[in-house]
């Protein structure tokens, strides 16, 4: 009997792996054919532009395409998998055997805990690297032979203390910081605007924030006022605005540690970076849960005729998670919710749900 469960263990496994790939190689190709056509009019608009950049654009949007549907592709290959099975009544000789139901569905969960680990390392290794620079790359328009530059960020927006502050970009150089296409909205005590200051330029030294070519107006009609220069009076540090600016999905893990202690020092709320911080756990920790939602695919007489509810219901609970999944990090990240729970109280929900689908199917 051991011998049997080991071949049957074996076999699920690899009909899973077999279609747990075919599918996200399918979700790849597909979806960045879809990406090309709407992104190679202005990668080839840039001077200089060949198919290399075509190619070079690939290179990095793949793996953003791979990691966003790896749970998808292995909540579909689940379904397809014992869904097939079922048809073919091999569950039915698997469960007379003397096979348990989580014993049918152990090799899947272990391959699923394969998936979720290689999510994890491919995208702290790959698919953070490759997004800054595509980021950095597209926010340039594309320029061939761009080289990224780590220490400038691009289409700056930040809200703090009573400002909010846009920029075309802010670069960190060898005396200071500087920022490009500057616009200040001061707001009062009820959060209207007052007043708008724009400046071609801003730049931050050892004596503070200094703005250049300034036009300030403060009123919806008053006349705007000219300056050449004056001194910009603000909280906003250059070490508190490269932690706000900073983008969770393109920074690695102790980027996101060090970006959180930054804002608590500043008295800036961490929320939404504590939120990203705990999501980059959550995420991979998705497919790991795919095995408990698809199992009702698999289970049942198939001649009932219903293996396509079955299927349905499996693939809807799947992608009910992820729906869940992403409105719970959105709330997060607003601060609606604590950080806490907008990451990982959907897991724990479908946990539930599907051990207690797995337990119905056991009894």
């Amino acid at each position: 009997m051991k011998s049997l469960n080991g071949v049957f263990i074996r076999y699920v496994g690899r009909l899973f792996a077999v279609r747990f790939l075919g599918l996200l190689a399918f979700f790849v190709i597909i979806l960045q054919m879809l990406d090309l056509l709407n992104r190679s009019e202005a990668i080839m608009a840039a001077d200089g532009a060949t198919t290399g950049s075509i190619l070079r654009y690939v290179s990095l949007r793949a793996p953003q395409i791979a990691s966003q549907f790896t749970p998808f592709a292995a909540l579909l290959a689940i379904v397809v998998t014992l869904s097939g099975l079922n048809l073919t009544s091999e569950i039915v000789i698997m469960r007379a055997a003397g096979m348990s139901v989580h014993r049918v569905l152990a090799p899947i969960g272990f391959a699923c805990a394969v998936v979720a680990i290689a999510h994890f390392a491919f995208h702290e290794i790959v698919v953070v690297k490759a997004s800054s620079r595509l980021a950095y790359w597209e926010a340039n328009d594309f320029a061939v032979g761009l080289t990224e530059n780590s220490s400038t960020r691009t289409n700056i927006r930040v809200t703090f203390d009573r400002e909010i502050v846009t920029a075309a970009s802010a670069a960190r150089m060898s005396d200071g910081v500087r920022l490009r296409d500057v616009v200040i909205y001061n707001l009062d005590n009820k959060g209207l605007v007052h007043s708008v200051t724009e400046a071609a330029s801003a730049f931050h030294d050892k004596t503070g924030w200094r703005l250049f070519d300034v036009k300030e107006a403060a009123g919806a009609t008053s006349d705007a006022a000219a300056t050449s220069s004056r001194v910009w009076s603000t909280a906003l540090n250059p070490e508190l605005l490269f932690a706000l600016t900073l983008n969770p999905d393109r920074s690695s893990i102790m980027t996101i540690v060090r970006q959180i202690g930054q804002l608590r020092r500043d008295g800036a709320d961490p929320r939404s970076a504590t939120t990203s911080l705990l999501s980059r756990f959550s995420r991979p920790m998705s497919t790991l849960l795919m095995p408990l939602l698809g199992a009702i695919a698999g289970f049942g007489v198939s001649r009932q005729g219903n293996q396509l509810v079955r299927a349905t219901v499996g693939a809807s609970l799947g992608f009910g998670y992820f729906v869940a999944e992403n409105l719970m990090l959105a709330v997060g990240k607003l601060g609606v919710v604590p950080p806490m729970l907008g990451a990982f109280f959907p897991f724990a929900l479908f946990l539930v749900v599907g051990f207690a689908i797995l337990l119905a199917m056991e009894s």
